[in-house]
């Protein structure tokens, strides 16, 4: 079901003083009318999937708003609005990001804190949630490899159109490419190898244990079956360590990479309907 949204919701866009440079962020304010329910921190996606999905997450954090919660989206540094060159991010920095936000949440709201990502941002999330001792960890079509996620990113270039002549086209070559010149740009998104030997490195079966109840939404196709018996190993992996993974699939195979905004309106509503509740 939507959530009812308020009349006139209360968004402050911002910017934090960070090392380095400045993070953009917009803070939604929780509904003053119902009882407040904790605080809701949003890790987005990469590169292009960012702006492909803002203005999904800006809808969802409005309905999480008026549940109750306060909600924090943050541009990670040399993503979106905020500082740096995207070519200048790194796994660490956006680690400290989201540590600067979630004690920002904390001041001005004590109740407990979700860790919302979607994509590449649920990866990170789950990475962070040890340390920012996340009650809940709200993962969106997550990669749960981050190998898995730079081949995708780097096989978009086989989508390009008019590619330079000789210009190498398959995953293992791109990936000699970078090596070789330690950066790589595909669809004017440039990644030096440091974020990308971070980023391959991070697997959600051997990140430290959220250690807290995690809420995975997504789409099976188009293997359902491969994506379930993955969230059962992963399910029987974390119980052991004191992690209740909760699996929420769907039908269909939305297209997260491309032009123009993407919109799920299924995926909004049954998180609302989680939400609505007390999900544990």
């Amino acid at each position: 079901m939507n959530a009812p949204l308020l009349t006139t919701p209360r968004v402050e866009p911002f910017f934090f003083d960070a090392e380095p440079g400045t993070r953009f962020s917009l803070y939604h304010a929780p509904n003053p009318q119902v009882a407040p329910r904790g605080a809701i921190l949003y890790v987005h996606p990469f590169a292009g999937e960012l702006s492909r999905t803002r203005r999904m997450a800006a809808v969802q954090s409005r309905a999480f708003a008026a549940l109750g919660y306060a909600v924090l989206q943050i541009d990670l540094f040399g993503c979106g609005d905020s500082c740096g060159e995207f070519s200048a991010g790194r796994w660490q920095i956006w680690h400290d990001d989201l540590a600067l936000a979630a004690a920002w949440l904390a001041d001005r709201d004590s109740g407990p804190l979700t860790l919302w990502g979607m994509r590449l941002g649920g990866l990170l999330a789950l990475d962070a949630a040890a340390r920012l001792e996340a009650r809940r960890v709200l993962l969106w079509q997550p990669f749960m490899s981050g190998r898995a996620c730079i081949n995708q990113f780097l096989r978009l270039s086989e989508q390009l159109q008019d590619p330079a002549p000789g210009a190498p086209r398959s995953t293992a070559a791109l990936r000699a490419q970078l090596a070789v010149h330690g950066a790589i740009e595909v669809g004017g998104f440039e990644v030096a190898v440091p974020l990308v030997k971070a980023i391959d490195a991070c697997d959600a079966a051997h990140v430290a244990s959220p250690r807290c109840a995690v809420h995975w939404f997504a789409y099976g196709g188009p293997a359902p079956s491969k994506i379930s018996a993955s969230a059962q190993r992963l399910a029987e992996r974390w119980g052991a360590a004191g992690t209740a993974l909760h699996f929420h699939p769907l039908d269909g195979a939305p297209l997260w990479s491309g032009a123009g905004e993407l919109d799920l309106p299924a995926l909004r509503d049954a998180t609302c309907s989680l939400f609505s509740g007390d999900p544990a």
